[in-house]
C-alpha cells in the first residue's frame, strides 16, 4: 500500500505491538483494537478471541532510540541494514496513515539518547556470476538498488553478521574505493542530509580467503556509510570501527540469538 511491506511486529522490551511500513512510517504501541484491526488486514493468524498466535519480534523504535530496517537481496547472500537515529526518523509524517491504523509519533516525542550518526547504512553481498567481472562501482550501485522486501533467509544473515562483528579485520587502502556521486545520491534519496550533513563512505571488495571464511559460493562486497557532519570527514577504518560498535545493537533488536553449530 505504501510501496512495500507492511509488518505488525511485537517489541519484547516495552511489551507492546507495533506497526511499520518502512523507516519513515511506523505506529508505536498500539491498543488492542488497533493491532486487531491491522492484524485483520495483514491476515495475522489469530485466535477466536481476537488475540494473536504469535507476531514476529523486534524492538520498537521508541525503546532503542533508532529505527532499524534490514532487507534481503534477491538471489544471493546478503543483506542491507539502514540504521536510522531518532528523532530525525520520524520526521516524515504526523498525520494518521489514511487506513485509519492510529497516529504517527511526532518527532518532538523522542529524546535524543544516541551516540552513533544520524544514520548509517551497511551492505554486504555476494557477487552474481554476471557480475564477476564489473566494476566495484557497479557493485556498489547493486548494493543500494537491489534489496527485496521479500522472506529472506534471515538465519543466514545473522551468521553473515556474527562473522562481520568478530572476524572481519580492518579495511585495507587497496581493497577500498570511495563512494561516487550517483552511491551518494542514492544515499541521499534514501535519507535526506540536513543542512551541514553528508553521507560519506567507501565500498569494500573482500580478498578470497576472507569470502571463504564465511562458506560463500563468490567473492563478496561491503559498503559501508555514515551520514554525518560535513566538518567531520570520516576515514574508512573510522566507518569500519562505527559498525563493530553497531552490530551488537542491530543483533539485540532483531532479537538474533547465537547462530548454532
Amino acid at each position: 500500500m505504501y510501496g512495500g511491506r507492511q509488518v505488525l511486529w511485537w517489541c519484547p522490551r516495552c511489551a507492546f505491538p507495533w506497526w511499520q511500513a518502512d523507516h519513515r512510517l511506523f505506529v508505536l504501541r498500539l491498543s488492542p483494537e488497533q493491532a486487531a484491526r491491522i492484524g485483520h488486514q495483514l491476515h495475522a493468524p489469530m485466535h477466536r478471541d481476537g488475540t494473536f498466535y504469535e507476531l514476529p519480534m523486534r524492538m520498537c523504535p521508541g525503546c532503542t532510540g533508532a529505527v532499524c530496517t534490514i532487507e534481503i537481496y534477491p538471489g544471493r547472500l546478503g543483506t542491507q541494514i539502514l540504521w536510522q537515529a531518532l528523532p530525525d526518523a520520524a520526521t516524515a509524517s504526523t498525520e494518521p496513515p489514511s487506513t485509519g491504523l492510529g497516529t504517527l509519533l511526532p518527532a518532538s516525542s523522542f529524546q535524543k539518547r544516541d551516540i552513533f550518526p544520524q544514520a548509517c547504512v551497511f551492505a554486504m553481498a555476494e557477487h552474481t556470476q554476471h557480475e564477476m567481472s564489473r566494476s566495484l562501482a557497479h557493485m556498489g550501485t547493486a548494493l543500494l538498488t537491489l534489496q527485496t522486501d521479500l522472506p529472506g533467509e534471515l538465519d543466514a544473515v545473522s551468521w553473515q553478521l556474527r562473522w562481520v562483528e568478530r572476524l572481519l579485520p580492518p579495511p585495507r587502502h587497496e581493497e577500498c574505493e570511495g563512494l561516487g556521486t550517483s552511491h551518494l545520491a542514492r544515499l541521499a534519496h534514501l535519507v535526506e542530509p540536513h543542512p551541514g550533513m553528508r553521507w560519506q563512505g567507501f565500498l569494500w571488495r573482500l580478498p578470497a580467503m576472507l569470502s571463504k571464511e564465511l562458506v560463500t559460493r563468490r567473492p563478496l562486497t561491503l559498503l559501508l556509510a555514515v551520514l554525518s557532519s560535513e566538518d567531520e570527514p570520516a576515514t574508512n577504518v573510522g566507518i569500519y570501527s562505527l559498525w563493530q560498535r553497531l552490530l551488537p545493537r542491530v543483533f539485540d533488536v532483531a532479537q538474533w540469538d547465537e547462530p548454532r553449530s
